[in-house]
């Protein structure tokens, strides 16, 4: 069994296909299955079985796609680790980032950061948080951006950058002229805010509880220009971070401080340490560590 054979073999787990894996890697699907047939003479085992038109691996299957894993990951490391990398180098980072960091962060990294490595593509992939995390757990994100919280122990976090977290409030509410608010003081409001996808919804749920109070809703949504708009309309009252209105202004809208468990945005890079990184990524990542926004406190 070679390197080549395991490469085989992964595609059509990663496939669920003999047909689609032998396309993918650019091969007959009758060298696809006597390089399968090989590994299961030498192994002495059947590796997959047919079911609903799908091959699924069987109990010894999945123990040679378990090592497998490392040692196809470790093969590449090796090859990489004997080549230099510079700035003519290629690669890819999957980034997952919510659409409001994009907004609020992005516009000038990414641009800098392709013009001092222009063979690096940035492959950027944008939802809410929790979905990111399970892009990241599953290894299909190399970085991400998200908000600190609670993440599994294979997660590994640092600092990007704090921010504050303001109430967005029409500019003839009756608050609108409030140096600072406190959370319990938006009890009679009616919220727009980003949907349960999103960290930060679940850290305003908290906060509301906290402070005594159910938030009533009258929109759920992954769009924040969305949530402006409805605050512009004086439909609502939303709470998103400063960044956000200090780049896209609204006339409409009027930003007040918070001062209790919702007064910090605290972002967070983050990756799954179970994953290979490749250097593409860690000199992305490096790239990111030396350019950070200053932070707001």
């Amino acid at each position: 069994m070679d390197i080549k054979q395991l490469s085989y073999f992964m595609a059509i787990v990663q496939e669920e296909s003999f047909s689609r894996a032998a396309e993918k890697l650019g091969v007959s699907q009758p060298t696809l299955s006597m390089a399968i047939k090989r590994i299961e003479e030498e192994l002495c085992v059947q590796l997959f079985y047919s079911f609903n038109r799908k091959q699924l691996l069987t109990d010894e299957g999945v123990r040679l796609k378990n090592g497998a894993d490392k040692i196809l990951e470790a093969y590449q490391e090796t090859l990489e680790n004997v080549t230099s990398f510079n700035e003519t180098s290629s690669g890819i980072v999957k980034l997952g980032l919510s659409p409001l960091f994009g907004a609020c962060f992005f516009g000038n990294i990414l641009p800098s950061f392709s013009e001092a490595y222009p063979n690096i593509r940035i492959n950027m992939i944008e939802d809410g948080a929790k979905k990111i995390d399970e892009l990241v757990e599953r290894g299909e994100v190399d970085i991400a951006v998200t908000l600190r919280a609670d993440r599994p122990p294979t997660f590994v976090c640092c600092h990007f950058s704090t921010q504050r977290n303001v109430v967005l409030l029409h500019k003839s509410h009756p608050l609108a002229s409030a140096k600072t608010l406190s959370v319990a003081d938006l009890r009679e409001e009616s919220f727009a805010i980003f949907n349960q996808d999103f960290i930060l919804h679940h850290q305003i749920i908290e906060a509301c509880r906290e402070a005594g109070f159910r938030p009533r809703t009258v929109l759920l949504s992954s769009q924040w220009d969305f949530l402006v708009e409805i605050v512009s309309c004086n439909r609502g009252i939303s709470i998103l971070p400063k960044p956000v209105l200090d780049k896209h202004p609204d006339p409409n809208v009027v930003c007040i401080p918070l001062t209790d468990s919702m007064k910090y945005w605290d972002i967070v890079l983050e990756w799954n340490r179970q994953k290979y990184m490749n250097k593409a990524c860690r000199t992305f990542l490096q790239y990111v560590q030396k350019n950070l926004p200053p932070d707001e406190l």
